[in-house]
């Protein structure tokens, strides 16, 4: 086999203390070493990382950012530093196995798929981080097989939805073509959007279980406040459906998605109606006093606005400030289409997942389905509310 060039484009953000793992396992991989090369991207960390790798890793090319562009905006710089025919995205939280590499890079070499992912383990290699991708209606990602220990379960290839931007592999032509990924999301989904938009041009994405890599799930987000995350995982989905789907689709299901929001932001509220119901008592006549006492109490159930709340506000105002350049976006995305949504949408697997446990939640996602007629897109699907017994292979 002829095989091809390689760059592992790694975006390190304070990670240091992974380095000595992460590096001794991919000095162990046995990838032709004249046509491979490493290049870390630093976010602009603090904890050394750059004086660590000039002491210890000579082998990679360290790109010293001044500020901190994300995981997207960090791998767009490395891959624009980068010279290989194929690119690797490995985080900094993984170790891999010597084969890793080969088994990732070989389909892509024998035209297979365009685009490849690996099967994550946890850290001691007990339970499946990554076994596959699946994604509901309005654009949560799962990660299929999370913290199952059934780990042969996942040992079958198959098309895959995204590749995990944790550990996968495209060839560059497809990468600069499709856009790769884009930086507006800063971090989380920006794989899951790329993936999509593969398929929607045409290409093939393959979850390729004999690449195996090891991860400490979390490591680098756990450090981040919460309400922080939680605006990129609120907004970012819904950037990627409204950018993804063809009209007919988006029609549909972007009303239903931000009906969802609305109702997942209900939930961090804790909203409580009492006061806002108009009742007999609001007719009849009131002494002074009781005014006063009644916005008393009224002004102790005014509280703050809790910060994942706001987090969800901010989610959507992105999304509606930020409408113009994603409509942009949207219009060469649909240009180029390739394939129509109706043999993507099988690739979703779980489009009817509830990602809130209270069931009146679930309730709500049968009851758009119904409305928005749903199910003529995503077929008859069951209401999900344990992904992890739904996704399973």
């Amino acid at each position: 086999m002829n095989w091809p060039s390689v760059s592992i484009v790694i975006v390190n953000l304070n990670g240091r203390h992974h380095f000595e793992n992460l590096f001794e396992s991919l000095r162990g991989v046995d990838y032709p070493g004249e046509l491979l090369e490493i290049v870390m991207v630093d976010n602009a960390s603090v904890d050394g990382s750059v004086q660590w790798l000039d002491r210890n890793a000579p082998e990679a090319r360290t790109l010293q950012c001044r500020q901190n562009h994300g995981f997207a905006g960090g791998v767009n710089a490395g891959v624009e530093a980068s010279t290989g025919e194929v690119l690797v995205f490995l985080n900094t939280d993984m170790r891999v196995e010597p084969n890793w590499l080969r088994e990732l890079v070989t389909p892509i070499t024998t035209r297979e798929a365009d685009c490849t992912s690996s099967l994550t383990l946890s850290w001691n290699g007990r339970e499946v981080n990554f076994g596959g991708s699946a994604m509901n209606f309005h654009g949560i990602g799962w990660q299929v097989g999370m913290n199952d220990p059934d780990i042969d379960r996942y040992r079958h290839p198959a098309d895959t939805l995204f590749a995990c931007g944790g550990s996968m592999a495209i060839r560059r032509e497809v990468y600069a073509e499709a856009g790769g990924f884009d930086e507006d999301f800063f971090a989380y989904y920006e794989d899951v959007d790329l993936g999509f938009r593969l398929w929607v041009l045409g290409y093939r994405v393959l979850y390729v279980p004999q690449s195996v890599a090891y991860h400490h799930h979390m490591a680098t987000s756990r450090r981040i406040e919460v309400h922080k995350i939680r605006l990129l995982q609120m907004r970012n989905p819904l950037w990627l459906i409204y950018k993804n789907y063809e009209d007919p689709v988006l029609q549909r299901v972007l009303p239903a998605a931000l009906l969802v929001h609305q109702k997942r932001m209900a939930y961090v509220l804790h909203l409580d109606d009492r006061g806002y119901r108009i009742s007999a008592e609001d007719v009849r006549g009131r002494s002074r006093m009781a005014d006063v006492l009644r916005k008393m109490r009224a002004s102790k159930r005014s509280v703050g606005i809790p910060p994942p709340a706001k987090a969800d506000m901010l989610a959507v105002n992105d999304f509606t400030s930020l409408l113009d350049g994603v409509a942009a976006k949207r219009k060469v995305i649909q240009a180029r289409r390739r394939r129509p949504d109706s043999e993507i949408v099988p690739l979703f697997r779980i489009p009817f997942w509830a990602v809130e446990e209270a069931p009146e939640f679930a309730h709500m996602i049968r009851a758009l389905v119904e409305a928005f007629r749903l199910d003529e897109i995503f077929g008859t699907a069951e209401i999900v509310i344990d992904p992890r017994t739904a996704s399973e292979r």
